[in-house]
């Protein structure tokens, strides 16, 4: 009896043993089990069936609550981000975030976050200091390893459970605004604040406090094309002229408009009776008129007027003209004299009052006078009711 029982365990022995090994060694021409890719969630192979490999990782949706220009920048300190997983087939999940911030004091590496993800005062930095990136995991998955099997060797690479290609965004920011700095290079002896200009252009300079800033500029509250250092006006129309300026950094952030400069064009004169036009590059706009008999008149239109001005050369043969605003006294101008360019002749001062009416402007002999321009303008500027900055439009 004792024989027959020590054949029995002989017997369970080699029939465990070759059980193993048939685990072990696969039949002839059959596979080992292992993970296939393609799946919704992982399952580990077993002995006989092969498991199952999430091969599809979710995807990151990012949105910013401020986007960063042009440039790269901001001219806020504070960034607030949605992010939300997405996935291309059935997988359920669960799904976390992970998210790394580089640049600043708050920066760290990857780690758990949750949307929305907030960064408060930021400091300010140039474009690209600052990299927000934030990646989707399946958290089903990610703790599996369907190809760890202690009875087979791997088939395949555990294919990742979180996004390859994070979600990103960059950006510096800015959160002061700008000076400007506007200087009139025109001089007037007479009216210092308020020159007449009689170049071509009305040379301004033009400064910022931050550079790479842009200028914007308005011309009696329309917005003229500027920029930054030497600029001029070029060929302002004839009458008072308010210029002001304004900054705008590469954040967007913008400074107040400036204090406006003022300036007073002549106007040209168009050629009448009894006046022919001569030309010359010393003239106001490249032309004057000229008369070489009595009577010759020039009559402006209608205009008020505290202050006037002839502009004209002067020259030992030149005769004289007489100027009266409306219905008022003649006053006689003299422009003859040693040969001189042209020169600002005020006839009427800016403190003799205000009169209305049309100007004339008379030869009173058949000597030769030339004329150039005319300023007339009241004794001085109305006071500022508004910024300059843009007019609306209508």
């Amino acid at each position: 009896m004792e024989k027959q029982r020590a054949t029995v365990r002989l017997a369970v022995r080699w029939g465990i043993v070759t059980l193993v090994a048939g685990a072990l060694v696969p039949l002839a021409g059959a596979a080992p089990a292992a993970a296939e890719p393609g799946c919704v969630d992982e399952t580990a192979p077993s002995i006989l069936e092969n498991g199952c490999d999430d091969s599809t990782p979710p995807d990151t949706t990012l949105a910013a609550s401020t986007t960063p220009n042009a440039a790269g920048m901001l001219a806020v300190s504070t960034m607030t981000f949605t992010v939300q997983p997405q996935v291309s087939d059935a997988d359920a999940g669960p799904f976390g975030l992970e998210c790394t911030l580089a640049g600043g004091p708050q920066a760290h590496d990857w780690r758990t976050c949750t949307s929305p993800v907030t960064y408060a005062d930021l400091p300010d930095a140039p474009a690209g200091t600052y990299v927000f990136q934030a990646r989707a995991v399946d958290l089903g998955d990610a703790g599996r390893n369907p190809d760890v099997n202690p009875l087979l060797p791997p088939a395949v690479a555990d294919t990742p459970d979180l996004d390859p290609t994070p979600a990103i965004v960059r950006w510096g920011q800015d959160t002061r605004a700008p000076f400007v700095f506007v200087t009139s290079t025109s001089y007037d002896e007479i009216t210092p604040t308020q020159p007449v200009v009689t170049g071509a252009g009305v040379p301004i300079r033009l400064n910022s406090s931050e550079a790479g800033s842009t200028i914007e500029c308005t011309d009696n509250g329309r917005p003229v094309a500027c920029s930054a250092g030497r600029w001029e006006l070029a060929d302002p129309r004839a009458g008072r002229h308010r210029f002001a300026a304004r900054a705008v950094d590469a954040a967007g952030n913008t400074s107040a408009w400036s204090e406006p400069v003022e300036f007073f064009v002549p106007r040209n004169l168009a050629r009448q009776r009894g006046w022919t036009k001569v030309r010359g590059a010393g003239f106001f706009r490249g032309d004057a008129l000229a008369a070489s008999r009595r009577g010759a008149r020039l009559v402006l239109p209608r205009t008020m007027v505290g202050e006037l001005r002839l502009i004209a050369p002067r020259g030992p043969r030149h005769g004289k003209v007489r100027v009266r605003v409306g219905r008022r006294a003649w006053h006689v101008v003299d422009l003859s004299g040693p040969k001189a360019a042209l020169r600002q002749v005020v006839v009427i001062d800016r403190y003799s009052g205000v009169r209305s009416g049309r100007i004339v402007i008379e030869s009173l002999s058949n000597r030769r006078v030339v004329l150039d321009a005319v300023v007339a303008r009241p004794d001085r500027f109305p006071a500022a009711t508004r910024t300059d900055g843009p007019r609306p439009s209508r």
